[in-house]
């Protein structure tokens, strides 16, 4: 029978055991224990946090929309409309002088005010108020005034007063004869607009103001004294935004 040669492993004899850890007592001092590592499931935790973080913004979405279709249902908030109520020119004059052709004018003017709300107050802040004659080739500023900010009650109707007054305004010659003749025909126009901040009170709470231009489209004297039904005027938000 030949020897077997140094190293040679039998294929039928079964594979050696694995080396077991040493004891304590065989064990190097200071030398740790082998660590088998462990990942963590990285993925797995990022996508339970996306998921509960979705259903919570979802739930909170839906709260806050039915809130606010309960709230909408029970104020029913409604717009505030403008009119000019009333509008005469005390003084309207075009002279000529060496320096040109001059306007002197005086306007009083009424817008009335309309809130339609049965549970909604509107608070109106401080503003400012213009009147210009409408003309052809331009119009012509009469002036502008300060306007005090009031509070306007539920399902209130109020007029807002004011006098704009204008003098040596220079104008074009062939427009100052226009104005003139206007003027005597009553049928001069002039154009109004109303510039202030309202906000809302409910419950006693008041929100924030936001800006909003009235603009009432020209009217002439006999519209404005006769107590004709002159158009309403366009209220716009943030100056340029039309509501209605």
């Amino acid at each position: 029978m030949l020897k077997k040669p140094p190293g040679y492993r039998d294929p039928a004899a079964p594979s050696p055991a694995a080396p077991r850890p040493l004891p304590p007592a065989f064990r190097q001092p200071g030398k740790p224990l082998p660590q088998q590592r462990h990942r963590r499931p990285r993925r797995s935790y990022c996508c339970r946090v996306c998921c509960w973080a979705s259903a919570v913004a979802l739930v909170l979405g839906t709260l806050l929309a039915v809130a606010a279709g309960l709230a909408y249902l029970w104020f029913q908030p409604r717009l505030p409309s403008f009119r000019l109520e009333s509008l005469n020119a005390t003084e309207l004059r075009v002279v000529a002088s060496p320096d040109g052709t001059l306007l002197d004018a005086a306007i009083k003017v009424g817008i009335l005010a309309t809130n339609p709300n049965g549970r909604i107050v509107l608070e109106y802040g401080d503003g400012d108020a213009r009147v210009a004659v409408a003309d052809d080739d331009g119009d012509v500023s009469v002036g502008a005034v300060a306007i005090t900010g009031f509070e306007q009650g539920r399902r209130n109707r109020t007029v807002v007063r004011f006098a704009a007054a204008a003098k040596r305004v220079p104008v074009d010659e062939v427009a100052g004869a226009r104005i003139r003749a206007g003027f005597r025909s009553k049928e001069v126009r002039f154009g109004v607009e109303l510039r202030t901040k309202v906000g809302l009170q409910v419950g006693g709470k008041s929100t924030g103001k936001v800006l909003i231009r009235v603009g009432c489209s020209p009217v002439s004297l006999n519209q404005g004294v006769s107590g004709g039904t002159p158009p309403k005027c366009l209220v716009y938000l943030f100056s340029w935004i039309n509501l209605h």
